[in-house]
């Protein structure tokens, strides 16, 4: 998996491409990142308000280790037309001896609400359960997040439990939902 992982695109609808993330991706995902700094401070763990360049190109080489090891897979998230980065998107945490993994996704501020999320959710999916052979697919979503929630239940995702104190955002305590995916039968 790991040396052809690099030339593998997954189309997530007719609009967008899901692409490898490597550090070539380092300053247009910094644009994307800087453009959406508000609600990416609001609902990831990840980012900051000082979030520099060079945070993201630390965190795309320690992404490409995590690969290495059969740990996570992260994609961006192109318009299949212009190539423009319009986000990002993986599967984390990947627990090899369970065969599960952890989704995320999110979608640049001017480039919401075309269905970018989505696809690229769906293509994730249908990648981790054939081509990582995962048999649980796990996202945890912020319980006042209500744009990934939805985004969740429209893949097909079924709200497991609610999970109380468990996400901290910007020092802040939240309660979270754990939403799970299933390979088809």
């Amino acid at each position: 998996m790991n040396t052809e992982y690099r030339s593998l695109v997954l189309a997530a609808g007719e609009k967008f491409r899901l692409i490898p993330l490597d550090v070539s991706f380092n300053e247009s995902l910094f644009e994307a990142i800087e453009e959406s700094r508000d609600e990416l401070v609001r609902w990831t763990s990840w980012c900051h308000a000082q979030y520099a360049m060079e945070d993201g190109r630390r965190w795309l080489q320690s992404r490409e280790r995590c690969r290495f090891e059969g740990r996570a897979y992260d994609f961006a998230v192109t318009d299949a037309i212009t190539g423009e980065l319009v986000g990002s998107c993986g599967v984390e945490n990947i627990e090899r001896q369970n065969r599960v993994g952890q989704l995320y996704y999110w979608t640049r501020n001017t480039r919401t609400r075309e269905g970018a999320a989505f696809g690229a959710a769906q293509a994730l999916t249908s990648f981790a359960f054939t081509s990582l052979q995962l048999i649980r697919l796990e996202i945890l979503v912020s319980e006042d997040n209500f744009v990934a929630q939805r985004i969740a239940e429209k893949i097909g995702a079924s709200r497991e439990i609610r999970l109380r104190n468990r996400l901290i955002l910007r020092g802040k305590i939240y309660h979270g939902y754990l939403f799970a995916l299933f390979p088809p039968e």
